[in-house]
């Protein structure tokens, strides 16, 4: 079945908000890491609203749900071993 469009108005609502808490977050006094671990989980919880709804793998089967799944498992992997390689930890 396929969503209603308040349900895309919600999302986008959800998305906008997501948005500015990343701004407010940026601008508080906070440690470092914080700031950085609550934009990544920001970021990354809007690009779970986006491949659901605007993509549509809501809608889908679980086996093509859990293929994007193992794909962007495959991506973030990639991305802490470029960080790990970029502040010097050597892979043997």
């Amino acid at each position: 079945m396929a969503p209603r469009i308040s349900t895309y108005v919600a999302v986008f609502g959800a998305l906008v908000a997501m948005t500015v808490l990343e701004l407010l977050i940026f601008g508080q006094p906070l440690p470092r890491i914080v700031i950085d671990l609550s934009i990544i989980g920001l970021a990354g919880g809007k690009a779970v609203l986006i491949a659901l709804f605007f993509q549509h793998l809501a809608y889908e089967p679980r086996s093509l749900s859990s293929l994007a799944l193992l794909g962007l498992g495959g991506a973030v992997a990639f991305l802490v071993l470029s960080v790990y390689s970029i502040v010097g930890v050597l892979f043997a």
